[in-house]
């Protein structure tokens, strides 16, 4: 194999793999990425990078000229690192004899270690999954408001993703839940084309592999120069993801996800309206006394009046008054201040609307102009 390609092509595409690659792991092969030159359809010369961890795997290709085509295993770490002080503008790869890759730019000459790429898993026919086009800004808004609140705790793997709920009737909205246990937050959109997933039920997207789409999404690199529009389809237990000339799949996770119906309050009574940006303020100034992550903040709740404060018994106490709008009975509630801050910064609207039952009962946070977004809070004991 021996190629010629642009440094700055071959950066991107091999910065597509960084976050895919395991770093550890008992199958060496795991921590390289697969280079694979050849043509395409038209006779053009294309490299194309594969890398995988088992549950999220990616391919994408670059225009390239082609020497002699072939495949090879390279550690991506040390590829990257590479990449990043070639001089440029162009760089050599060739596969030498004794499964070593030269590497050659300008003055610059190397040579990295390689591995058979018949040692390499094979991704599954991401090809044969049914794609609905759908716009991409309106997905990874739809992942952004969703992914913050999904668990990361190992040991609750059905929560180690965000639920995908395709439409119950042809015009119905696709829903998108997250939760981690201590919160949860749904939203739901409607598109053309949303009713067309073929999907037989909800699933649930890993973590990772959402994370690794919307870093792919928010570089650009996808080789295309298209609309904002990405193709999203679904085979056997893997979701697949196509924009442009780069393709990346990942292996649903497996579980049940808890009914987010029940948890949602219906009987939420006592609703304050407050602007968001003035609460948010207020939580974060409040919240610099915390001893931790897990230190309540406390809400109290009286006709039109907010005053959000926290008491440390090792540093001292602080309160702030915020302007709302309320004619309920007063109550005092507590809430881990960074999930309302971030549940808070997720919503799109100016005011929102702060909903509670008790001071036992989850919080209910909604824009006022906007219901098909919410997230749920669960409550602290002071």
């Amino acid at each position: 194999m021996e190629l010629r390609i642009s440094v700055t092509e071959l950066a991107r595409v091999v910065s597509l793999a960084q976050g895919v690659v395991q770093r550890k792991n008992t199958m060496p092969v795991l921590s390289h990425v697969l280079l694979e030159a050849g043509t395409d359809a038209d006779g053009n010369g294309r490299l194309q990078l594969t890398a995988t961890d088992l549950d999220v795997g990616i391919k994408a290709s670059r225009p390239c000229e082609v020497m002699s085509p072939g495949s090879v295993t390279i550690p991506a770490r040390a590829l990257a690192d590479m990449v990043r002080v070639l001089p440029g503008p162009d760089v050599v790869l060739k596969r030498l004899p004794n499964q070593h890759i030269e590497v050659k730019s300008g003055r610059t000459k190397a040579r990295l270690m390689a591995l058979s790429a018949d040692d390499y898993p094979s991704l599954p026919a991401y090809e044969a999954a049914h794609f609905v086009t759908i716009d991409q800004t309106l997905f990874t808004d739809m992942v952004d408001k969703t992914l913050y609140a999904a668990s990361t705790d190992e040991t609750r793997y059905n929560l180690n993703g965000v639920f995908f709920e395709p439409p119950a009737s042809p015009d119905g909205p696709l829903t998108m839940v997250a939760t981690d246990g201590h919160r949860l937050v749904r939203i739901e959109r409607t598109f053309e084309g949303a009713s067309n997933f073929r999907l037989k039920g909800p699933v649930i997207l890993p973590r990772k592999g959402l994370s690794e789409l919307k870093r792919v999404l928010d570089g650009g690199n996808d080789g295309s120069d298209g609309p904002a529009r990405i193709e999203l389809g679904f085979h056997d237990n893997h979701a697949v993801v196509r924009k442009g000339t780069t393709v990346l799949g990942m292996r649903l996770v497996e579980g049940q996800f808890p009914d987010y119906k029940q948890v949602i309050p219906k009987l939420a009574d006592k609703i304050v309206r407050v602007t968001r940006a003035e609460l948010v303020e207020s939580l974060k100034r409040v919240s610099v006394l915390s001893a931790d992550k897990l230190q309540p903040v406390k809400l109290a709740i009286a006709k039109d009046q907010l005053v959000v404060s926290c008491t440390n018994p090792e540093t001292g106490e602080i309160s702030d008054d915020v302007p709302v709008e309320y004619a309920g009975q007063s109550l005092e509630v507590a809430f881990n201040a960074r999930y309302l801050v971030e549940a808070l910064a997720s919503l799109d609207d100016k005011n929102v609307l702060v909903k509670v039952t008790d001071n036992l009962s989850p919080g209910l946070l909604v824009g006022v102009d906007e219901p098909r977004h919410l997230c749920v809070v669960m409550p602290m004991r002071l």
